[in-house]
Parts: C-alpha cells; structure tokens; sequence
C-alpha cells in the first residue's frame, strides 16, 4: 500500500470565490468567520473521503482556500509592491500560441479575468508576512486533527517561481541578485510554517520546469539558471527539517501540446540536488508519463538519494479522462520496482494542483473527486 497525497490547490468554494474576488490582497484575511473554516473543512474532507468514500488520501492541504492563488496573495506578505501600479507578465509568444492552439477558450478567460496583472515592484522586496503564514498553519493543523487527515502541509512559493510571476523591474541589479534577495526573504515564510508542530511545507516550484515553457525572459538560458534556482530553494531551507519540506515541480498547470517541455533529463539531476524529504512531480499526463523510464535509466548509473521520496502524478489533472484503480497501480509500480528507489519512497500524487488560480480549474470537481478515488484505490491494489 502506497501513501497518497495531491499538490496543493483544490477547488474553492462560491463563499471563498466572492471574498477573493473583493480582496484587493488576494488573501481573505483569518477573521474568525465561518465561510474560511467551512471552506477549508470541506476541502480536506473532500481529500480524506472523495465522493464519500471511505478511503482517500493520507497527506493532505488546506486546498489554499484563503488565497486566490499560489503567487498572486505574495504582495499581501511583503513590502516593495506598489498599491496602484500593476503590470502584466510577459510570457513569450510562442506559449500564448501553443495555448490559443489547445484552448481558446483559456486564453479568453486568462486575459478577462486579468490573472498575470500583478502589482508592480517598486522597492527590494522585505517580507513581513509571519503572522498570517502562522495562523494559516495553526488553523491547518486544527483541521486536520478533527477530521482524522494523517498529515497536511501548507504550500509556498518558491524563490524562482516568483521571478516568473513578478518582473524586477530595475529595483534589483540582475536575476541573481533578484533570486537569492527572495531566498532569503522567503525563508521567514518557511520557518513560520514549521514554526507549528503538526504541519508540513511544499515549496511550489514550477520555476523548476515550466519557466522554459513561458518563455520568461530571465536573461539566462534556462539550464543554466536552473542550478541557481536549486540554490536558492536550498539556502532558504537551510537549517530546517528535511523529512517535512516537499517540493512541487511541474510544467505548467494549462491544457496545451507542451512541446517546449524542458528535457527531463536535463531537469532530473538538478531536482535531485534539493536537500528536501519529498520531491513531488508530473508524470500522469501523456505528455510525461514516460519521464519514469528516464528516471530508471538516470538511477541506474547515479543511484537514488537515500532520504528522498518521489510523490509520482500519477492522475491527470487536466484530462477529464478518470484513471482506474489499476492505471494507477500501474503507475505507481513503474517507479517502485526501480530497485535504486523501491516502493517505500513512492507516493501516489496528482500532476498539480485542480484550481491552481480561483476560478480556472481545468476540470469539474465532481470529476476531480473521482479521480481522487481512483487515486486512493490503486495505491491500495496489490501488483
């Protein structure tokens, strides 16, 4: 039997989705109303007993319920943004082709609801967001414990993802300095969250991955950007519990080809350097459902670090196709019978988040839970 878990955001509900969408933050504030606590109930409901199942997962989140999104709730936690001034990534060309190609449809919804248009940098980013990551975790493990969930975990952003999200500006000399000045500011994010027994931190780090997909304009050619991105993800964390960090990557949470991926086999070495307890990745989708076989060959030689545990995707969250039982013991078994890695540290995980950003879910709900399902019974199936 495999442990279970998923990445983070589930969907939210249309209580959360009004206070979001008149939160100028994109953060609803712990005001002690019912709306956020029901939300975040049902959310880790929802993972520990999908369609009223009996059995679902083993390691949960709070659905990121107060946020409006993974990055876009950032400048509610630090000073540097301006209160007026907004300005939109610039993802490349290519990107918004390949994803006008698949789905217009997101394209129009990106663009009407705004989601890239973010406040402008204007002075060095300092984090002053302690205080709100505290209470989101107390409230998480308070959750968590009256409803039964083994083990929750509250998500944060990585230092390079945020590059992604929030151009620099001229406020910072170059993309290092930009990076490691993160690094160190969202390390106070990472120890406040473990400052509260019971929870667990996943850095969300599609930065890892997805940047060369966006065509962000980094100055740097990916792969060699990457490595730095690595470093900064492990100076921030230094000092702190490894068996409770786990760090997401991912290709991008949105329905296209994905034929500007970055090659996984360049990307699998320098994932493996995180000094992390669990590394969680996309590997469900038909895309990179073969990435197992580039892992096997990768260990073979190099070998698997021996603290390290792979949380696999393998549900699809941006396919309404619903993975039996057996797809996902399958799956799961790819990577488990590598000898280098072995069923202990495999989980069974989803590829990203369902609701990555309030209100663009790639799938209903009422299908995301049956695959949550499927995902609690295949890690349950003997091979």
């Amino acid at each position: 039997m495999f442990e279970t878990t998923m990445t983070g955001s589930f969907y939210r509900t249309k209580e959360v989705e009004a206070l979001l969408k008149n939160s100028p933050t994109g953060e609803i504030k712990d005001d002690g109303t019912s709306v956020l606590e029901n939300a975040e109930n049902l959310a880790i409901s929802d993972q520990l007993h999908p369609n009223g199942s009996s059995s679902g997962l083993s390691w949960v989140s709070n659905g990121e319920q107060r946020k409006s999104g993974y990055t876009t709730y950032i400048p509610n936690r630090f000073t540097g943004f301006s209160n007026s001034e907004k300005i939109s990534m610039k993802f490349s060309d290519q990107f918004y082709s390949e994803l006008a190609e698949a789905n217009q449809f997101l394209v129009r919804a990106l663009q009407e609801a705004r989601t890239f248009d973010l406040p402008k940098i204007t002075d060095r980013l300092v984090y002053i967001g302690e205080k709100n990551a505290i209470s989101e975790a107390r409230d998480a493990v308070k959750h968590a414990k009256s409803l039964g969930a083994k083990r929750i975990f509250i998500p944060a952003p990585s230092p390079g993802v945020i590059t992604v999200f929030y151009p620099p500006g001229k406020v910072y000399r170059d993309h290092e300095d930009y990076l490691f000045s993160l690094s160190k500011e969202l390390s106070k994010e990472y120890r406040a969250i473990l400052s509260v027994d019971g929870v667990d931190l996943q850095i969300d780090s599609p930065d890892l991955a997805m940047a060369k997909s966006l065509g962000v304009e980094w100055a740097m050619d990916f792969f060699n950007v990457l490595p730095l991105h690595v470093q900064a993800i492990n100076e921030a964390i230094a000092g702190l519990p490894t068996e409770r960090i786990r760090v997401h990557y991912c290709y991008g949470n949105y329905p296209a080809a994905h034929l500007t991926d970055p090659e996984y086999s360049k990307v699998l070495p320098e994932i493996l350097k995180l000094k992390v307890g669990t590394i969680v990745g996309e590997m469900a989708n038909p895309r990179h459902a073969g990435d197992p076989i580039i892992i096997r060959n990768y260990v073979r030689e190099h070998g698997w670090p021996k603290k390290v545990k792979l949380a696999a995707g393998v549900i699809d969250v941006k396919s309404p196709f619903v993975e039996t039982p057996e797809t996902v013991s399958l799956k799961l078994h790819n990577l488990a019978d590598i000898d280098e890695i072995g069923p202990e540290r495999v989980i069974g995980g989803t590829d990203c988040g369902f609701e990555t950003f309030s209100g663009l879910g790639s799938i209903p709900k009422s299908i995301a839970l049956r695959k949550l399902e499927s995902l609690a019974n295949g890690a349950r199936l003997e091979h």
